[in-house]
């Protein structure tokens, strides 16, 4: 073999080896392209099931929220159904006494029949003029005010001072009453009747003795009983009147029962 023989050997040998290199360099690369591509296809197929997995994740958690609010809505449903049951039982179980009954309201109209109502009994005018008189500063009033009625005398008070005590209290007489005579006259002229019964005496009642000497009609003396010294006993009382000179007080004892040389004996009272 001559030497051209030997160098063009050399060539195609050295052409063949190249073509094999650019070959495996194909597959090479073809290799790693599609090694490449084998990669990107795994990595979108993990995303897509971390993806997935995260979906149902969510989805498996408002499961169990829609869940939850369905256990909770009939846990409070069953607990409302107890208490009330309980409440009801325990209704029922009160005695009647407790439940209140309402009175039903109806209107009054004009032609309805008024309710009974309680009549007030008003003062009797004895009564007022006696618990007046329990009073110290209104005795003490009226006994100053009797005086200067009587051109300041002491001497001969008691008309003065009944009818003070009588207008006092509303028992409308003549402002010129000066004799028991008078005093009499204005009270039976308003209605005021007469008793000679002593027992039946109330405190307040106005008392009349005997007459004078020799006038018919014409009382001596005039008082205000203000009860017995002793209860049941029908003697000696306790009175108001005028006879400030001789007791020092408007009120003192007295005997009814008998007559003696200075004090004429009860003989009757007028009362309202």
């Amino acid at each position: 073999m001559n030497k051209d023989d030997l160098l063009n050997k050399g060539k195609k040998e050295n052409s063949e080896l190249i073509d094999e290199l650019y070959s495996n360099k194909d597959i090479a690369e073809k290799s790693n392209s599609k090694t490449k591509y084998n990669e990107i296809t795994k990595l979108k197929a993990a995303e897509e099931s971390k993806k997935y997995i995260k979906e149902m994740h969510e989805l498996a958690d408002k499961n169990e929220f829609r869940n939850n609010v369905v256990v909770l809505g009939l846990g409070i449903v069953i607990v409302s159904i107890i208490i009330f049951s309980i409440l009801m039982n325990t209704s029922l179980m009160k005695p009647k006494t407790d439940v209140a009954v309402s009175t039903p309201v109806t209107k009054t109209t004009i032609n309805s029949t008024p309710a009974k109502t309680k009549i007030i009994e008003p003062i009797v005018t004895s009564t007022k003029i006696f618990e007046y008189l329990n009073v110290e500063s209104n005795r003490t009033s009226l006994l100053k005010k009797a005086i200067s009625l009587n051109s300041g005398s002491q001497n001969g008070l008691t008309v003065h001072l009944l009818s003070e005590i009588l207008i006092s209290n509303n028992v409308t007489i003549n402002t010129k009453t000066t004799t028991v005579k008078q005093l009499m006259d204005s009270l039976t002229s308003i209605g005021w009747k007469k008793n000679s019964d002593a027992t039946k005496l109330q405190k307040g009642d106005i008392c009349f003795t005997t007459d004078m000497p020799g006038k018919t009609g014409v009382p001596s003396h005039s008082y205000i009983f203000m009860g017995w010294v002793k209860e049941g006993k029908t003697d000696y009382a306790n009175i108001c009147d005028g006879q400030v000179e001789e007791f020092n007080n408007i009120l003192h004892k007295r005997n009814l029962s008998i007559t003696t040389t200075k004090k004429d004996k009860f003989s009757f009272f007028l009362k309202k």
